[in-house]
């Protein structure tokens, strides 16, 4: 990564620098009087001679006293207001975001409750040059893509307070504390203090490149995909951690992109058609795409880099096919939003909707998941452009950073528009003439909305410069509806031809565990009698059987097999015989993901060397859910459509971590881990040791030639010992009894290791000079 020179924009320590306000002109265009603080002195001495003036021994004492009072509030105005837009502090809407402006080189901050520009940032040397801005961390940074500058905004003073300048093409990507620059085309990493702007110790290299677009979590992890490894590198605390494999091997990159939802780290693999959570210790539940997404190049595939919850939007923008992942509940929602020459942009999703821009015409195309049809379109320019989308405190902003207007969506559909050009705007530098050409009203006339849109209040009058939410139009979105306030002119026939039938919306389908569910819009135009399913697979009900013309639009298929897909379309039925039938649906399975495996216990056999596993199903683990088990070697991991496990031909006193994961057609659930100490220690106590005066002695190998003597046992006594296992060493007599055993027992000593003659342990066994059963043999 190319050297980085921190500096402040003038060489002062950051958080010393004075304010610097805007000074308004005179009208008359004369000199401009002093502002900020020195204003503020030389009108407080002036009121302070007038207070002399009023008290002085020569006028009246209660008119002076009177006067005294009254030039004392109006210091303390003075103090608390200050002298006009000069003295001002910015005062930005805690709900808000930064939106960058090319065309100016600046980046204003808009009030996401109202779309009021309530601040603007001139951003030195970056007009018309491709800039992101993080806003996601503790600080608000912007770096220029073309020349590699990175400056730190100042909100509360609204100027570029430091900056450093590195190379071109980098990403910069911010999260909780942390900050990083990433360079895809040299596979490094640097990590970059967030209030300086300057680096914070080496860069680390990943290998060879290209990477793709990391992202960082709330807590300051950065997750970088590799896609010529098919690895996700995540750097916890500003570290690197080995890399998480997601893609299978193949002789091309894999194409990786990912996916903050909720915060939580996801990878799609567009070639491999997989959406994959991620863990600090590796992966976690995997979703397979359906086969009409799965199937695009992986050029065309688009997700957004967050989301505020669990559902991923995978979007292929040539077949206008579309997969919302929830990845919380396995769940796997299809729908379509239609092929076209439109140029389709990354989509968002905001509560039920979502949201996919459309690069030629400047709207974004809205797809209504609950009425489960293409909705009223939002216009944001009107005009061809690349629209950026982000959620941000629960509301949806659009920005095209070419054009000046932007927008900001709540919830439920309602629209703010901001003006990102409107001078009247607190900015931490002066005015220019030009900057006040227009209309008079303080915003810029040259890109403002299309010139049919009314126009709208200004910013101080009551009303908010908002757009009505989208409608749900009649017939689930479907064109060729009638215009509202528009009468066609009746057609000759028009009494004697019954209008001809419309077909339902194309359904979307949504996995689930056995089931799938599959919702429609209904007919526009004349009404139907009801609708009925087509496309259930052999021996599936369908509930219901028919939906009556008022609804609710939704069937359920319950059976099928989970290793297929199944397509469906709606056939709606009206008097006379006549039928209109839908497009086809996206492809469905009945199942989802399964979850973890529950209550993972352990079990050994007789002498050790393998280990029986059991588990509980997944809540969601229906008929062909199978279970693999890894961690014990070559020649015991593998698969099982059991809830169980025989592991053979293991070492005893190893520690194995052992991982057993569900899968299924629709995707791997989370791997539950356990950890299996392959041994069997036994309880017991001393035997046979008569009170003959004679001790039993302790050593620190099997033998009384060899080794140490660790210890003893007194005679007649029987503690409590520790049996870890047992061996062969010398053979000893036993001096009561005249047994003969060359048997030893391991043992815990305090707290060592150490061993003592079988002889003197087990009661039954000893004189026979054989191994316990009870007890391992050591290896």
């Amino acid at each position: 990564m190319p050297d980085a020179r921190g500096s402040s924009e003038e060489g002062r320590t950051p958080g010393l620098r004075p304010r610097r306000l805007v000074d308004e002109a005179q009208r008359n265009g004369g000199p401009r009087e002093p502002g900020g603080l020195a204003a503020l002195r030389r009108r407080c001495k002036e009121l302070a001679s007038a207070a002399w003036a009023a008290v002085r021994p020569d006028r009246r004492r209660t008119t002076g006293y009177i006067a005294l009072c009254s030039v004392g509030a109006l210091v303390g105005t003075s103090v608390v207001v200050g002298s006009g837009s000069a003295g001002a502090v910015p005062d930005l809407a805690d709900i808000g975001a930064w939106l960058t402006s090319s065309r100016t080189g600046e980046a204003a901050h808009a009030n996401g409750l109202t779309g009021d520009v309530d601040g603007k940032v001139k951003l030195p040397g970056m007009g018309d040059h491709p800039v992101s801005i993080s806003q996601d961390g503790k600080t608000v940074l912007v770096l220029d893509e073309k020349t590699g500058k990175l400056v730190r905004i100042d909100p509360s003073q609204l100027t570029v307070e430091q900056s450093a300048r590195y190379g071109a093409g980098l990403q910069l990507v911010s999260g909780g504390r942390y900050t990083y620059l990433v360079d895809p085309v040299e596979a490094r990493v640097q990590r970059i203090d967030p209030v300086r702007t300057t680096p914070l110790g080496a860069p680390v290299d990943l290998g060879k490149g290209p990477l793709g677009k990391a992202v960082a979590d709330p807590k300051g992890t950065l997750w970088v995909p590799v896609p010529g490894k098919g690895k996700v590198v995540p750097f916890p605390h500003g570290r690197k951690a080995p890399g998480i494999k997601v893609a299978g091997r193949s002789s091309k990159a894999a194409t990786l992109l990912m996916t903050l939802a909720d915060g939580r780290p996801v990878v799609t693999d567009t070639k491999g058609g997989t959406v994959t959570l991620l863990e600090r210790t590796g992966r976690g539940m995997r979703f397979k795409l359906p086969g009409s997404v799965a199937e695009e190049p992986s050029g065309s595939v688009l997700v957004p880099a967050a989301t505020a919850g669990d559902v991923v939007p995978v979007l292929a923008r040539k077949s206008g096919r579309m997969a919302l992942v929830n990845t919380r509940t396995g769940s796997l929602l299809t729908a379509s939003l239609g092929s076209s020459d439109h140029r389709y942009g990354t989509p968002q999703v905001l509560g039920s909707k979502v949201y996919v821009p459309d690069r030629s015409n400047g709207t974004l195309k809205v797809y209504d998941t609950e009425a489960a049809a293409i909705t009223e379109p939002v216009e944001v320019t009107g005009r061809p452009g690349k629209l950026s989308l982000f959620v941000r405190d629960g509301l949806l902003w659009v920005n095209d950073a070419d054009n000046a207007t932007a927008v900001v969506i709540n919830s439920s559909g309602h629209v703010n528009r901001v003006h990102k050009y409107d001078t009247r705007a607190p900015s931490g530098r002066t005015p220019r003439e030009k900057d006040r050409t227009g209309d008079g009203d303080g915003r810029d006339p040259a890109r403002d909305p299309l010139p049919e849109t009314p126009s709208r209040p200004g910013r101080d009058d009551t009303h908010a410069d908002t757009d009505p939410p989208a409608r749900k139009p009649e017939g689930g979105g479907r064109g060729g509806g009638p215009t509202p306030g528009k009468k066609s002119p009746p057609s000759d026939h028009a009494e004697d031809e019954p209008a001809e039938p419309r077909p339902p919306g194309v359904p979307q389908v949504e996995s689930g565990a056995g089931s799938v569910r599959v919702s429609f819009a209904p007919s526009s135009g004349t009404k139907p009698t009801g609708y009925r399913l087509k496309g259930a697979p052999a021996g599936a009900r369908v509930v219901p059987g028919k939906v009556g013309p008022d609804g609710p639009f939704t069937f359920e298929v319950r059976g099928g097999s989970c290793d297929k897909q199944y397509r469906f379309t709606v056939v709606a039925e009206f008097a006379g015989g006549r039928t209109a039938e839908s497009g086809r649906s996206g492809p469905a399975r009945p199942c989802v993901a399964p979850g973890r495996p529950q209550q993972v216990t352990e079990a050994f056999p007789q002498g050790g060397k393998g280990i029986d596993l059991s588990w509980r199903a997944p809540a969601n683990a229906g008929e062909g859910t199978t279970y693999t088990v890894t961690g014990g070697g070559a020649d015991t991991d593998g698969s099982t459509r059991n809830t169980g496990a025989r592991l053979r031909n293991l070492t005893n006193f190893r520690t194995y971590t052992l991982t057993v994961a569900a899968r299924n057609a629709a995707g791997s659930g989370g791997s539950a881990v356990k950890q299996v100490d392959l041994s069997n220690p036994q309880r017991t106590k001393v035997h046979n040791n008569v009170d003959d005066g004679e001790e039993v002695g302790i050593r620190s190998q099997p033998s009384t030639t060899g080794g140490t003597r660790l210890g003893h046992v007194p005679s007649g006594q029987t503690p409590a010992l520790t049996v870890i296992c047992q061996t062969t060493g010398t053979k000893e007599t036993h001096d009561t009894y005249g047994w003969q055993s060359d048997k030893w027992d391991r043992i815990e000593w305090n707290g060592r290791t150490a061993y003592i003659s079988d002889l003197w342990v087990y009661a039954t066994k000893a004189e026979q000079n054989s191994y316990n059963p009870e007890v391992w043999r050591c290896h």
